[in-house]
């Protein structure tokens, strides 16, 4: 009998030690976590301030950018005086782009969210006649009746507004934009949109590569930070959701997403045409 107690007291002291090394272990990890949250919006706080400070000289660069172009050189004026101009102000736009692509991928993650229904179809029509005021020729954009999803309205109008600015902009130079926006709900309660568009495409064995960091499939002919997608695929992620392209999608790209499916009751209802039509041309500004 007694060594049948001194065992178990032994076992009961290895348990306990096992148990005291255990919450060490879990009060080591909970100091990690917090050091690591602390890291974190210290990283994003910094982003925020240096965005700032980064816009601050830039628009003092595109201010003078256009004083040059009003500028009384005499005429005529120095060769390429224009081209160079023109050239600082594209660059100061890309870097405006950049810097407000970076802030958004690093905040995106962490970002808080505000989930409510929201009603794509006036979304997509809102998003397509303020994108398209001044582009020419007018894309010519047409979507079917979408459900409503559940998401963080600023969120999901972000992923759009990138999916749509990408299918006007990657498109032959004089060539009009032809998009399609549809939507269905799958078995799972989720709803499928897809945004496809009949432009340059994807080339084969870069329909993954696209969601990655600052990849950019044409990076000489057409301007990019290449986050577009990246952040894209951040927000959906967060949002319960997945996003891909479509590789079996011919004469353009398909770029699909997933977002929980708006509770019944607070749907909208159905548009009564089959196929909306917005023509842009004809937009009041």
């Amino acid at each position: 009998m007694s060594d049948n107690a001194a065992t178990i007291d032994n076992e009961l002291a290895d348990l306990y030690a096992q148990l005291d090394r255990e919450r060490h272990r879990n009060a080591e990890l909970e100091r990690t976590v917090e050091g690591l949250t602390r890291s974190v919006n210290e990283l994003q706080e910094y982003a925020r301030d240096v965005s700032h400070d980064l816009k601050a000289p830039l628009a003092g660069i595109c201010g003078y950018a256009q004083l040059l172009e009003h500028l009384d050189v005499g005429f005529p004026r120095p060769v390429e005086y224009d081209e160079f101009v023109a050239e600082i102000n594209r660059c100061t736009d890309r870097m405006r782009r950049l810097i407000d692509d970076v802030l958004a991928y690093s905040t995106t993650r962490d970002a808080r969210l505000r989930i409510a229904t929201i009603d794509l179809n006036a979304l997509v029509d809102d998003l397509t006649a303020d994108a398209t005021e001044l582009l020419y020729p007018a894309p010519q954009v047409t979507r079917e009746p979408l459900p409503a999803v559940q998401g963080d309205h600023g969120m999901v109008r972000r992923v759009l507004e990138n999916l749509l600015g990408n299918a006007f902009k990657y498109v032959p130079a004089g060539e009009t934009a032809r998009v399609h926006v549809a939507g269905r709900v799958l078995d799972d309660r989720l709803v499928r949109i897809e945004v496809s568009d009949h432009g340059i495409g994807i080339p084969d064995g870069q329909h993954e590569a696209i969601f990655d960091e600052l990849h950019r499939i044409h990076p000489d002919a057409y301007p990019g930070t290449g986050l577009g997608l990246p952040i894209c695929r951040r927000i959906v992620q967060r949002l319960n959701g997945t996003i891909g392209a479509d590789p079996q999608f011919r004469g353009g790209t398909r770029i699909w997403f997933t977002l929980p499916l708006a509770p019944v009751s607070a749907e909208q209802p159905a548009d009564p045409a089959s196929t909306h039509n917005l023509d842009l041309s004809r937009t009041p500004a």
